[in-house]
């Protein structure tokens, strides 16, 4: 009975898998930017770290779907979950290549886990049960990130890196351990293939083609944006202007803590309408933004103007995929998908190459002031969603 049971994964089941992948991931992300910033020296090397780091990743992500069409998908969530055991562990060596590697690794290890477990969620989820499946894996995945970044932080600095690089490693393999006792099987329509599949090239191209898709794709680029540099930038400031370690800990998990209010941004929607809810957040977040870099305050405030920023992040989380989901003509809903779940890369990539470039010149404030004028113009954008969402 027990095995009948595994072998029909549910909403439950996606979510305690993603939250323990998630946990793998949360427990190094606070500690990362205070590690880039003691072996690179400088927020400028760091953000250019990021963007070679964000090239392969994106490169990556195109590819994975073109794999899945000749190895089966098993192997690519096995070698992501590979990945976020590998990256913790080189973390361990303390040195500028070995630390660059590791990141890399964690990128590439986003890509494969991502694609194919959702490929799994679309496989043994009903598409009538997504709106309860979806909120129920964000609100484990919040347990993750909510206690994760500061319990990561508060390691590091009371035992040192392998208090936090070791559990890490564990928590992967645990997930690592907990898919295989899963035994999910994969859709034969995504098996691996005997004919050529089409080229990404093609779906990029289709996906251009379709002005909503645009749209839908720059809602959760932008709000992916705020949420790659929360991690980053803020603890850096931190660190130059005296801040002390626990600070950023605070902030990161303080921030990550709101997404349990997901269901209440889903509320207010459907009261106020998504299209307006989703505009003023971005005016919201990005008004936060620009406060912070224009009056570069102390580092206690910068604390607390991005925890305040993160409640509008929240909201778009909450909302920001619904215009995709609404939007994509279920003929070509895989394809598109490949395409639209790049914004998680170039939001890692785009912003970092533009921030690497504004600190040869600026302070560290002026990539909390590009910031703030990619989410209000991203508020602009959001003007053109159709009055009916």
């Amino acid at each position: 009975m027990w095995l009948r049971v595994v072998d029909r994964p549910g909403a439950t089941v996606f979510a305690t898998l993603s939250a323990t992948e998630a946990f793998s991931r949360a427990l190094v992300a606070g500690v990362i930017p205070l590690e880039a910033y003691r072996l690179l020296e400088s927020a400028r090397d760091v953000s250019f770290a990021y963007t070679f780091i964000g090239v392969v990743a994106l490169l990556t992500s195109f590819a994975v779907p073109v794999v899945i069409r000749v190895i089966r998908r098993k192997w690519i969530f096995s070698a992501g979950c590979a990945f976020m055991v590998a990256a913790p562990l080189m973390m361990l060596a303390e040195t500028t290549v070995p630390f660059v590697g590791a990141l890399q690794f964690r990128a590439l290890a986003v890509v494969c886990v991502n694609i194919s477990l959702n490929l799994y969620i679309l496989d043994y989820i009903a598409r009538k049960d997504f709106v309860t499946a979806e909120p129920r894996r964000l609100a484990f995945m919040g347990v993750a990130w909510f206690t994760g970044p500061g319990l990561g932080i508060y390691l590091y600095m009371t035992f040192g890196l392998a208090a936090v690089c070791l559990p890490s490693a564990a928590f992967a393999i645990i997930a690592l351990a907990y898919f295989w006792i899963l035994r999910m099987r994969e859709d034969p329509r995504v098996a691996p293939a005997k004919k050529r599949p089409p080229t990404p090239w093609d779906n990029i191209r289709r996906y251009l083609a379709q002005p909503r898709l645009r749209l839908a794709w720059a809602i959760p680029f932008a709000r992916s944006s705020y949420w790659a540099a929360f991690f980053v930038y803020p603890p850096l400031y931190i660190a130059k202007y005296g801040g002390d370690e626990m600070l950023s800990a605070v902030m990161l998990s303080a921030g990550q803590g709101l997404l349990f209010g997901a269901p209440l941004a889903g509320r207010l929607a459907r009261e106020l309408g998504m299209r307006r809810v989703i505009i003023l957040a971005f005016i919201f977040t990005g008004t936060v933004c620009l406060v912070a870099g224009v009056t570069q305050p102390s580092p206690v405030a910068v604390a607390i103007l991005f925890f305040i920023g993160s409640l509008g992040a929240m909201t778009l989380d909450a909302l920001g995929n619904i215009p995709f989901l609404r939007s994509v003509h279920a003929y070509e809903r895989s394809e598109m998908t490949s395409v639209f779940r790049t914004y998680i890369e170039v939001s890692q990539l785009l912003p970092a190459a533009i921030y690497a470039v504004l600190l040869l010149y600026f302070p560290l404030s002026s990539v909390f002031v590009a910031l703030g004028v990619l989410l209000l113009g991203t508020a602009w954008l959001s003007t053109y969603l159709p009055r009916r969402f």
